[in-house]
């Protein structure tokens, strides 16, 4: 982090302590107490309308099988040479002599089931190729999980919020759950369970590094024990594919800047929600609290832009 970004932050949150000193949470950021199993916390909803254009199952389909490089044994070469026999996509080689059964055990695999997708297309390509992408399209986009959590520190520490995005139709329902007190914790990693069934499939930027280890360490903590091994779309690591040689760097707000033309105002650095946070539990003023939660908000609407224009950008 810069000295000016930094310098600029604290500039920010005296601000904010001035203005809202004395004002109650419910008046600043309008939401509700919420309660659950585990405790209480405070829950903020919002709902914004979005454009989330994905590749179609048709299409996608039609670049999974185009690709010979699937079938066990084939590799770039003999890919390039079949493809000028005749042999287009992996269902031409079913009659091939040498490549017919592994053709075979290559279409059997439920383009419609995300584990078994990524599971087939990784053993041959990168993490990171399209036709990993592709597979979210075969998925019911009521099941997609728009995640990111903002936290006290890098591990071992108190998750402060978790914003949980759903999408229907062409709307993006966003709630987020506030710890008011650290004892919240318990609530607020119970409502964000609410959300998960074994059909949810997490969105997130570096989730599988840092959101989805995180949340499996708290929820531990706390005897939770939730396993959260759904399929996992981390948009970190198609962005770098992607876009790495086109921006200064791959950070979300970067790449917010340059895909979307937006400069973010009023803003902090994840970095220093910590601080924002504890200068809120020492203080009891809401003032820094309403940047780290616009922060996550951003961040999670940032997510779906992204995730619209990968499919864009790969179609």
């Amino acid at each position: 982090m810069l000295n000016k970004e930094y310098e600029k932050a604290q500039e920010l949150k005296q601000k904010l302590l001035k203005e809202y000193e004395g004002i109650p949470l419910e008046e600043v950021i309008n939401g509700e107490e919420l309660k659950t199993e585990r405790g209480t916390c405070y829950r903020i909803e919002t709902q914004d309308t979005i454009t989330l254009k994905m590749v179609s199952q048709e299409r996608a389909k039609e670049k999974i099988l185009s690709d010979l490089k699937l079938v066990y044994g084939v590799g770039e070469v003999t890919e390039w040479n079949l493809k000028a026999e005749g042999y287009d996509t992996i269902k031409d080689l079913l009659h091939h002599l040498r490549y017919g059964s592994e053709a075979a055990k290559a279409l059997a695999v439920d383009m419609g089931d995300m584990y078994s997708m990524v599971a087939w297309v990784g053993r041959w390509l990168p993490k990171s190729h399209p036709l990993i992408l592709y597979s979210s399209s075969f998925q019911n986009r009521n099941d997609f999980i728009i995640l990111d959590i903002e936290t006290m520190g890098l591990s071992s520490l108190p998750i402060i919020l978790c914003g949980v995005a759903q999408i229907s139709g062409n709307q993006l329902f966003l709630n987020q759950y506030l710890l008011r007190t650290i004892t919240e914790e318990p609530g607020a990693l119970s409502a964000f369970l609410s959300h998960t069934t074994e059909k949810s499939i997490f969105v997130t930027f570096n989730g599988k590094t840092f959101d989805i280890p995180y949340l499996k360490e708290r929820l531990a903590y706390y005897g939770l024990k939730e396993k959260l091994e759904n399929p996992h779309v981390d948009l970190l690591h198609f962005s770098r594919r992607a876009w790495k040689t086109r921006v200064p760097d791959c950070r979300l707000t970067t790449l917010e800047e340059h895909l979307f033309g937006i400069k973010r105002e009023n803003d902090i650095p994840s970095a220093l929600v910590p601080d924002f946070y504890d200068t809120y539990m020492k203080t009891g003023n809401v003032g820094p609290l309403i940047p780290i939660v616009e922060h996550n908000k951003q961040d999670i609407v940032t997510l779906v832009n992204i995730f619209s224009r990968l499919h864009q950008e790969w179609e």
